[in-house]
């Protein structure tokens, strides 16, 4: 009766619960790591995650001018929202290769940055009127003082600091290794306010406004721990 999920196995530039923010949206899931060796034993190293996303969802609501009209009318409507995701993260820094057998040592250090930013639009087939101030929706967006959201925004948030990595590069083939580290980290994170534009009936000008309020001031966070980037478990091809 309990759902079970397996970790993932990729690396996080970000895991864990972090107080005021939804983690899926700070940083991309995986990263892309590439090393360039200096020597037979040094190397600098960087990691790169990319995170571009667009999510559009349509849902049926009732026509409310067509169910004025005829209470028994079963017209429907189509409800938009768009919601937009975008991010990056990246580490550079430097590694070192204790061992010259299939199997080695990897101890590395550097910096990580990164920011994300998201946006959701509403579009709504029933209009907000005078005479229907409160129009059916898919979503429920209204909130206490009658208004709905138009557009939700949240500026960047960022994030920056140090990392340390150990692990280990098993060679299974002479230009082919896997690999497996953990990262220690200490970073903080910057989060941005949320904007929100909204329509409603204003009642003293009797007319339909737009607002655009600050929803949510922004939460910062401050970590140390063992939050990977990239690479957690990884394929590596030396050329």
């Amino acid at each position: 009766s309990t759902d079970n999920s397996l970790d993932k196995l990729s690396g996080e530039p970000i895991t864990g619960d972090i107080e005021g923010f939804n983690i899926d949206d700070i940083a991309p899931d995986v990263s892309i790591m590439g090393k360039y060796m200096l020597t037979n034993n040094w190397a600098v190293r960087a990691n790169i995650g990319l995170m571009l996303r667009k999510d559009i969802a349509h849902a049926y609501v009732k026509d409310d001018e067509a169910f004025l009209a005829n209470p028994l009318s079963e017209e429907k409507l189509v409800d938009t929202r768009n919601t937009n995701r975008n991010g990056l993260s990246a580490m550079l820094g430097a590694e070192y290769h204790k061992g010259n057998r299939r199997v080695q040592g990897i101890f590395g250090a550097g910096v990580i940055v990164g920011f994300n930013q998201s946006k959701t639009n509403y579009k709504y087939a029933n209009a907000l009127t005078d005479i229907n101030q409160r129009p059916s929706s898919a979503w429920e967006t209204f909130n206490d003082n009658g208004y709905r959201t138009l557009q939700s925004k949240t500026a960047s948030n960022v994030f920056f600091g140090l990392c340390g990595s150990v692990g280990v590069e098993w060679f299974v083939a002479p230009k082919v290794a896997l690999g497996a580290e953990v990262d220690l980290a200490l970073y903080y994170v910057m989060g941005g306010q949320e904007y929100i534009v909204a329509e409603g009936f204003n009642t003293a000008k009797n007319s339909v406004e737009v607002r655009n309020d600050i929803n949510a001031p922004g939460s910062d966070a401050f970590r140390f721990g063992t939050d990977n980037l990239g690479g957690s478990l990884y394929l590596s091809f030396y050329f």
